[in-house]
């Protein structure tokens, strides 16, 4: 018994070393073709002999290719759209798990929220550059922020919903009994206890506005565009400018992997919420 263990457990771990090998060697490579010369890149040499940070004073000193601007937008985007769909997320949240529906009724909303979030999202992006383009805007942080905040609601509102569904409804019972008024409730029961939720939602949506493309290729033309699309655009027509991509794909990786190691105590916890019961 105990050497089946052993062995599944030695299984498991190799599996999962050869996930990690294939997730962050192609990381690695990029990482080092960042401090390399265009010629040592195309040579395929792993370790050059000559390394440089040329690559990224382009990046972010050069007059006409720094991307400092473009990383300005991105903080903006996920600032504001995480400051909007947090707090509706959670008092939605809250209200649909406490709403007393039908089985089918709470299952056919569920799977609208599901539905909403799995639409294709080029199939949408045409009608919105239509719409904002008449309205003005085009090429706007407005227009992108709402743009967001449509698309990232409905993923937010089910997860905060799956989290409070799991808190026990005695807690809020017993409090209620106590004399505490709803607004007491939320704010110093239930929402305490859904922190982990939230972080988790708050890493899914930062993630998602941060790595969007194709709303701001569709939405956006100079004045709004994201980092996501300033890196691309060291894709050159003839030749692509490896050693100033590759420190771009670093430089625009960086704030996700900080957000992800601050928030990971309770992104863990989160994603786990309601996993062990009884």
């Amino acid at each position: 018994m105990f050497e089946r263990i052993q062995i599944r457990t030695l299984i498991a771990t190799l599996i999962s070393a050869m996930v990690a090998a294939i997730i962050l060697v192609p990381f690695l490579w990029i990482f080092l073709n960042s401090f390399k010369y265009f010629k040592d890149i195309v040579s395929f040499n792993v370790f050059s002999k000559e390394w440089t940070l040329n690559n990224y004073l382009i990046i972010l000193f050069s007059e006409n290719e720094s991307v400092l601007k473009q990383l300005c937008n991105s903080l903006i985007y996920v600032s504001a759209t995480l400051a909007i769909i947090l707090p509706l997320s959670v008092f939605s949240g809250y209200g649909l798990a406490r709403a007393k529906l039908s089985t089918l009724s709470k299952g056919i909303l569920m799977g609208s929220l599901i539905f909403a979030r799995m639409v294709p999202a080029v199939s949408i992006a045409l009608p919105y550059y239509v719409i904002f383009t008449l309205i003005g805007l085009y090429d706007t942080y407005l227009g992108l922020i709402i743009v967001y905040t449509i698309q990232g609601i409905p993923l937010a509102v089910f997860m905060m919903m799956t989290f409070i569904e799991d808190i026990p409804k005695e807690i809020e019972e017993a409090a209620e009994v106590d004399g505490a008024s709803l607004r007491a409730i939320l704010f110093r029961i239930v929402f305490p206890l859904i922190l982990p939720g939230i972080a988790a939602t708050a890493v899914f949506t930062f993630i998602y506005v941060w790595n969007d493309y194709l709303f701001v290729t569709f939405l956006a033309a100079k004045n709004a565009i994201n980092l996501q699309v300033a890196v691309a655009g060291f894709n050159a027509e003839y030749f692509i400018r490896w050693g100033e991509l590759s420190a771009a794909v670093i430089f625009s990786s960086v704030p996700v992997i900080i957000f992800a190691i601050l928030t990971q105590k309770w992104l863990i916890r989160g994603l786990t919420l309601g996993a062990i019961k009884g």
